[in-house]
């Protein structure tokens, strides 16, 4: 079972999440600074020792695609709780993918809108 990292804020830079895959491959979901529901949502997979990285999804949340897509990835999200903010309910969205090639299908998914 991949394990989920703390959730890290920076006030300048946005907040950002570390998932650790079944297979040792590193994770990362980040909310880039632009408002509390708006700014660029990305997932990002780390190669080399963190110095270079894939990134199978990114969505701007301030268009109207991106705020179909957090309504779509928050609903049913109690009002308030992590999983009703973009990062967490990101985060929620790939946990449980055990395996990279389960994260690229989650990740392809949201790319098409869902």
């Amino acid at each position: 079972m991949p394990k989920v990292g703390r959730f890290v804020t920076d006030p300048r830079a946005g907040a950002y999440c570390q998932i650790t895959l079944d297979g040792g491959e590193k994770v990362i979901v980040n909310h880039e600074k632009g408002g509390f529901n708006g700014g660029l949502l990305t997932i990002e997979v780390m190669k080399f020792i963190g110095f270079s990285s894939d990134r199978p999804f990114a969505c701007d949340l301030d268009s109207p695609e991106g705020q179909r897509l957090l309504a779509w990835l928050t609903r049913g999200a109690e009002l308030g709780s992590l999983a009703a903010t973009p990062l967490g309910a990101a985060v929620e969205f790939v946990r449980d993918a055990g395996s990279l090639a389960e994260l690229m299908t989650r990740c392809a998914a949201l790319t098409l809108g869902r």
